[in-house]
């Protein structure tokens, strides 16, 4: 469990530094463009398409982060209804649920980036269209390893008799 669990510990700061140095760029340039735009009747050219997938990589950071610490979205309706012990078991379940469906998101994007590798198209700066979509299928694999990894780290620690996940400050 414990290379599980340091991997995800690097998941985690590799996805903090990308979103906070993709959120730098994304302020820096969308500044630029309102100057360019305001004062000097010019812009860059690609600039708005460049920032618009940068919004795609921050979500996907942004939602690997959430899922590490319990902060995504979720439907807590059973989980208010049942004890603590059951509780556990059902985060468990969903946990391992929601690992699952984005497995299966990221197989779907796999083969759409697939798609875009074959057609060969570009987006801006003469650069591949699918430099710009791997983060859909990495995005998805990150946070499906997450949800895995929380679950498993519950499952063990259930097994020691701690009952207690932390899912309560949640």
């Amino acid at each position: 469990m414990k290379p599980f669990l340091v991997i995800d510990y690097w998941l985690e700061r590799i996805s903090g530094w990308m979103l906070v140095t993709l959120l730098g760029i994304m302020i820096v340039m969308a500044f630029g463009q309102v100057i360019l735009r305001n004062f000097f009747e010019s812009s860059i050219e690609w600039g708005d398409i460049f920032l618009r997938h940068l919004v795609l990589w921050v979500g996907y950071f942004g939602a690997v982060i959430a899922t590490g610490e319990g902060r995504h979205l979720r439907i807590e309706f059973v989980s208010k209804l049942v004890s603590q012990r059951p509780r556990k078991i059902f985060f468990i379940i969903t946990s391992l649920f929601a690992g699952y469906v984005c497995y299966l998101l990221m197989q779907a994007s796999i083969s759409f980036l697939q798609l875009e590798m074959e057609s060969e198209s570009t987006l801006i700066l003469d650069l591949p269209s699918w430099y710009f979509i791997v983060i859909i299928p990495a995005g998805y694999a990150m946070v499906s390893f997450r949800f895995i990894v929380r679950a498993l780290n519950w499952t063990a620690e259930i097994l020691k008799g701690n009952w207690n996940t932390g899912e309560e400050k949640h």
